[in-house]
């Protein structure tokens, strides 16, 4: 029944992407490297349990100063921001796990391409069909398999699922239908617009109608939502509890991308981080609770397109720089440590472009 997982229901990856490239290094913070607070004295997350500093530190004519914050100790060398207070337990019980360090080795400080390519994971010689996700749907399809395995939370399929024919996006499930005319009429005239046009374009309409035909026989938005999951307003929270639906319903549904937008922090960080932290882990640990026994086959993948700089600008923000941070948290997940190799932030362990060096690529934890 709808709600209940079932024993053979398939493992599900939900991939976040955080839009604007996140400060990895204010997120998960490396308040053991003594660099770390001598590039960012305004701006840094203090040690765990330090006291606030009596006076910000002006900079420019903002009069912003100090960040005055403590990170969650995490391995005695990287911590967590304060504001992802909710996630420390995940971490403690071993269910979220942290990567540093990461990235693709095409450098590239453009928000689009670089989003385009973290989504499309081709390399610099090949240029690959659709997305990474889709790709790997294609690769696993089966003669007998849902009409649906992989939806984008959102008005256009994103790039990742790009390619798949048994991805589609919905922006709201509840609305997920035909809004004018009969269905026979669409059923009627809508297959002949994509005849002649190669056997992959004419099988959009069977696509199109077995999606709505899914969607009508096991709605999701008739899922109820757990009375202990609180998701936060806005966006982000309505996606992450639409995609706690789909998987609930038990209707074949191995794949969702959904999008949280506004990270790019170029003034006053340390006014706007926090809130969209706070959001964050609302979000994720209500959809820990309302998976429940589904969470155990689920796995989150958090990304965003490049980090920060590793000094702060006069505008009390960072700009585009390299190296960040990913998070994978889930029932299967080998959590509770921070992965990759640290290079560290002194200068000769930067990156030649003076940001923070990427030692694992973005594409070796996407293909776990």
């Amino acid at each position: 029944m709808p709600g209940i997982a079932e024993k053979n229901a398939p493992p599900a990856l939900i991939v976040v992407f955080l839009r604007g490239a996140v400060d990895g290094l204010n997120v998960v913070v490396p308040h053991g490297d003594p660099d770390y607070y001598a590039r960012r004295p305004n701006i840094a997350i203090g040690p765990p349990h330090s006291p606030a500093p009596p006076l910000p530190i002006p900079i420019a004519a903002g009069g912003l100063g100090g960040s005055g914050l403590s990170a969650l100790d995490l391995d005695g060398y990287f911590g967590l921001h304060p504001s992802l207070e909710l996630l420390k337990p995940l971490f403690d019980e071993g269910e979220l796990a942290l990567l540093q360090a990461t990235g693709t080795p095409f450098a590239d400080r453009s928000h689009f391409s670089s989003q385009r390519r973290m989504e499309v994971g081709g390399t610099a010689t090949t240029h690959a069909t659709g997305g990474w996700l889709g790709r790997y749907l294609n690769a696993t399809a089966r003669r007998e398999q849902p009409a649906v395995r992989a939806v984008s939370v959102g008005l256009a399929l994103d790039q990742s699922l790009a390619g798949a024919d048994s991805a589609i996006a919905v922006a709201n499930s509840a609305s997920y239908r035909l809004s004018s005319g009969s269905e026979e009429q669409w059923r009627i005239g809508i297959p002949p617009l994509y005849q002649g046009h190669g056997e992959r374009l004419e099988t959009v309409p069977r696509s199109i109608f077995s999606a709505l035909d899914l969607f009508a026989s096991n709605p999701p938005d008739q899922i109820p939502r757990d009375p202990g999951a609180s998701y936060p307003r806005g966006a982000l929270g309505e996606r992450l509890r639409q995609a706690g639906q789909y998987l609930k319903a038990d209707i074949g549904i191995e794949a969702i991308t959904l999008n949280s937008d506004g990270w790019d922090h170029h003034v006053n960080e340390n006014s706007a981080l926090p809130p969209l932290l706070s959001a964050l882990a609302q979000g994720l640990t209500a959809l820990r609770t309302d998976l429940a026994e589904h969470w155990s086959r689920s796995v989150l993948v958090l990304m965003s397109e490049f980090g920060r700089t590793v000094g702060e600008n006069a505008s009390g923000g960072t700009d585009h720089g390299r190296a960040n941070m990913m998070m994978v948290l889930g029932g299967a997940v080998n959590g509770g440590r921070v992965y990759g190799h640290w290079p560290g932030l002194a200068s000769p362990q930067l990156d030649p472009t003076g940001d923070l060096a990427i030692t694992t690529d973005y594409r070796t934890v996407l293909a776990e």
